[in-house]
């Protein structure tokens, strides 16, 4: 049927390329008796491929030259398919505007248009008629956020991933591609050690001693005010989550600075309040040096078992600020708290603990107990043949449960019916079934070279793909009975994945690795110059971002509203550093921008900082990070040893340089003008923003900011307006650049040139939508490379 379909689309190519090239060759009325004049006055194209590249391309691309490597002279245009890979880098660097440089002389915009067109017909032909999916890796190892959602839907426990295994390498700008995920000998002892500890906590297992766990509150959490999650009429504190192993008595230890009279403390358990502290009346405390002696504060509680949050925060509402006093900064790093603070809470225990404990993984496991002493084999087959499945991710045969009740007979025998359990859950957490995705070849290969993966490979790849964990029920039993490829069944299934809340994880997985939103929290702003950004402020940035994207994602808006949408979501910290007003409260909400100045993903503040220097904006990293995730063209790596920008010297040394002239030096390098030249421009639209992603009218040295330059294309603006309306004025490039991000993250592997087709098919079907993002996740979804899996050669 597949390949039915398959030979309706050829011929449909082959169709459109006629078409695109009558349209595109054929003389335009009266073109015979005007060619010369319009020739003269417009620099009228030459009427083939062939003859478009001799004319704009091959003076630079040839067999001497080979500027950037490349050479044209001797590819055939009648054999796109025998260098496709070329072709495709040409069809790149057409659609940018990349290429001709800017300077060199261009064909009109018709012409490119009509070319890259040309080629990517010729280039879709040829994929039709011989398709190459791809080839992903056999084995695919979970990465950390996988594993602790796989681990959260199987088990109904959530663990603390970051503290049991290491942080996983990117590759292609993604944590989840499997060429880059390596496995060691170190790392497979902490996957044990990891499904150890995970075993024992679901089943509520006693530590073998009292366990002491620290949680750290940041110095950079502002404490003077209420904070979200926490009672109104408090001020501070923090709120961490714990895990409580079993019913017990736990103590709890909060570590102060700065404590004066009338700061009491209110303890908190799954916000209830469970404990009071009067913190004593008096002066601060200080060492025989002056130094802040740091009070400590502890009581003992009986808790139940299950993760909790731990909450501590001050009774008394915000700060009372003097009024012959200045105003604190934001930072509490940068100004000397008025008040107490909490520096940390650390939980002890279980003392004197009572049993398990009735939590959500140990309803999950136990879903029968054996009323005899003989009936515990057939209620462990029961249970783990259960777990199994939804660990697999597949039906288990007698082969997998031998495995896992060969371990839950050790365990029994050492401690009972429970321990047995445990040790069979913790085999399983181990077993390559769970930690790898496994696609493997056919016995027989196919005479094509490439296969259907099968329906329960399909709902793997469909599940961490949008929720970054295991196929739930409904998705197993679909793909068991063989109907997921079928596109209304597999249609459906996406749309209510999209829908569950399960879908967060793509977008705090894709988003904030296609954004670099998780540079954040690397990213330091100077104390000095910024002493206002603080932790919270870094979070909200963090967290406007992730919600604007989601709301795109579900509301299936168009991709273009990524840029020019004229609303976002703020609470009080972030509405108050972008100067929108009536904002109140610590919770996020959705507001209607007052002009344009934040529309979209430029106007964000987590673009901008991570975007710049701690000292000062980037027109390079800015420029960068639009080049490469706008329109889809990232810029070659710099070469070694680039010197930094002048700070004074040359022509400038009676004064400091504005940023414009000190880049203007920097593209005077030969080395670096090529680069810089598309780079620096972009950059340069957005440096009406602060290094913290703050409006201003002039520099650090008050000169008025010019804000002007242009695209790759040529197309020229004044202001970060009129840049982003230049960038969408093709919105096809930017859903494309989109859909190759997407695609890499969906695929779990590197795009290479023979994917390009199935990009164009997927942007095409989009456009008919409007570009929604569903319709993208929906293409990407039913395309070949998705649905196909090519041999091994």
């Amino acid at each position: 049927m597949w390949r039915g379909r398959l030979a309706v689309r050829c011929r449909r190519l082959v169709g459109l390329t006629v078409l695109v090239g009558a349209i595109w060759l054929a003389p335009s009325p009266g073109h015979a008796e005007q060619s010369g004049s319009r020739a003269q006055a417009t620099g009228a194209t030459p009427s083939t491929p062939r003859t478009v590249l001799d004319r704009y391309c091959v003076s630079c691309h040839n067999d001497r030259l080979k500027t950037g490597g490349l050479t044209l002279t001797a590819l055939d245009t009648a054999n796109v398919a025998s260098h496709a890979q070329t072709w495709e880098k040409v069809v790149r660097k057409l659609r940018a505007g990349l290429m001709p440089p800017a300077g060199a002389p261009r064909p009109d915009e018709a012409t490119t248009e009509g070319l890259a067109a040309w080629f990517e017909t010729e280039l879709d032909r040829v994929a039709a008629t011989r398709p190459d999916p791809g080839r992903t890796e056999t084995f695919h190892r979970l990465n950390r956020a996988e594993y602790r959602n796989a681990v959260r839907d199987v088990l109904a426990l959530d663990v603390d991933v970051d503290g049991l295994l290491p942080a996983d390498t990117a590759s292609h700008g993604f944590d989840n591609v499997a060429g880059g995920m390596k496995v060691s000998e170190s790392l497979m002892e902490r996957y044990l050690l990891a499904a150890r500890q995970v075993s024992r906590m679901a089943l509520g297992s006693p530590p073998g001693a009292p366990v002491a766990q620290t949680h750290k509150i940041s110095p950079a959490i502002p404490q003077d005010a209420q904070l979200d999650g926490l009672p109104f009429g408090t001020r501070g504190g923090g709120v961490v989550q714990h895990a409580f192993p079993q019913d017990a008595e736990y103590t709890f230890r909060f570590e102060l600075a700065y404590a004066t009279a009338g700061a009491d403390l209110e303890l908190l358990i799954d916000g209830e309040s469970v404990h009071h502290f009067a913190i004593a009346r008096g002066q601060r405390a200080v060492d025989q040096d002056g130094n802040e002696i740091n009070q400590k504060l502890e009581v003992r509680l009986p808790v139940k078992a299950g993760r909790r949050d731990v909450a501590a925060t001050f009774l008394g509402g915000s700060a009372p600020i003097a009024e012959a006093n200045r105003r604190p900064f934001s930072n509490p790093t940068v100004s000397r708290p008025q008040l107490a603070v909490l520096r940390s809470i650390t939980v002890t225990g279980p003392f004197a603990a009572t049993g398990a404990g009735d939590t959500p993984s140990r309803r999950r496991i136990l879903s029968c107990r054996p009323g005899q002493a003989d009936q515990g084999l057939a209620c462990a087959t029961k249970i783990l043949s259960n777990l199994a499945r939804h660990a697999y991710r597949r039906p288990v045969d007698g082969a997998d449960l031998e495995t896992l009740l060969i371990a839950y007979r050790s365990g029994a025998a050492d401690g009972g019916f429970e321990r047995g359990i445990e040790r069979g859950v913790q085999q399983m957490l181990v077993s390559p079934e769970f930690l790898f995705r496994l696609e493997l070849d056919p016995p027989k290969a196919p005479a094509d070279g490439f296969y259907r993966i099968s329906d329960l490979e399909l709902a793997s790849r469909l599940s961490f793909f949008l929720w970054s964990s295991v196929p739930d029920e409904e998705l197993l039993s679909v793909a068991t009975k063989g109907r997921l490829h079928e596109p209304s069944v597999l249609d459906a299934q996406v749309r209510r994945m999209l829908a569950d809340r399960r879908s967060e994880a793509f977008t705090t997985n894709f988003a904030g690795q296609w954004l670099q939103l998780r540079n954040l929290t690397s990213t330091e702003p100077s104390e000095v110059l910024f002493p206002d950004f603080d932790d919270a402020l870094k979070a909200g940035f963090r967290r406007e971002t992730e919600l604007f994207f989601d709301s795109v994602l579900r509301e299936n808006r168009t991709v273009v509203d990524l840029l020019t949408a004229n609303y976002t979501f703020v609470n009080d910290r972030v509405a108050r550093h972008y100067g929108i007003p009536n904002v109140n409260g610590d919770h996020f909400r959705r507001v209607s921008l007052p002009d344009n100045r934040r529309r979209g993903l430029l106007g964000q503040g987590s673009i901008l900082t991570i975007t710049s220097h701690p000292t000062r904006t980037s027109p390079v990293f800015r420029g960068k990070w639009i080049l490469e995730n706008v329109l889809g063209t990232p810029p070659p790596p710099p070469p070694p040893n680039v010197p930094a920008l002048p700070e004074k010297g040359g022509v400038y040394a009676d004064r400091l340089p504005s940023m414009r002239e000190r880049m203007s030096q920097h593209r005077a390098n030969p080395v670096c003008a090529a680069c810089h030249a598309m780079i620096d421009p972009l950059g340069f639209g957005l440096e009406q923003y602060d290094p913290v992603g703050r409006w201003r009218e002039v520099d650090e040295l008050y000169k008025p900011i010019d804000a002007s330059g242009k695209l790759p294309d040529g197309t020229t603006f004044a202001n970060a307006n009129e840049m982003t309306a230049a960038l969408v004025r093709k919105p096809s490039r930017f859903a494309t650049a989109l859909t190759e991000k997407l695609m890499t993250y969906a695929l779990g592997r590197g795009l290479e040139p023979n994917d390009m087709p199935a990009v164009r098919a997927v942007v095409r079907g989009a456009a008919e939508q409007q570009y929604g993002l569903q319709s993208i996740v929906l293409g990407i979804v039913k395309s070949v490379p998705f649905q196909f899996r090519r041999v091994s050669s």
